[in-house]
């Protein structure tokens, strides 16, 4: 997975009804460095995982996001599941089975 900034952030959504306190989701956000020639991509990797990040539905295009880098050895074991995928990054949702 080399050539990629990782980056971690929680999304708290609103209580469930019959569950305790807010339901807190884990993602993984993975950002190219380079595109496929080779060339590094314009823009700060941070904006552009905050950019796809707030691509996942319910999510507005200004909505703040705290991203906190992680290196590739830090990944969390869990499973992590697709749940947004476009040219030049990916979030991934960290799974807890």
């Amino acid at each position: 997975m080399s050539g990629q900034i990782f980056y971690q952030t929680k999304l708290v959504l609103a209580p469930i009804p019959n569950e305790r306190g807010r339901v807190m989701l884990h993602y993984i956000v993975a950002v190219q460095t380079h595109d496929p020639n080779g060339n590094p991509y314009e823009g700060r990797p941070d904006d552009r995982a905050r950019e796809t990040f707030n691509l996942l539905p319910g999510r507005g295009v200004d909505d703040p996001v705290n991203l906190t880098e992680i290196k590739e050895e830090d990944l969390p074991k869990e499973t992590l599941q697709q749940a947004l995928l476009r040219h030049d990054g990916a979030v991934y949702l960290v799974k807890n089975e």
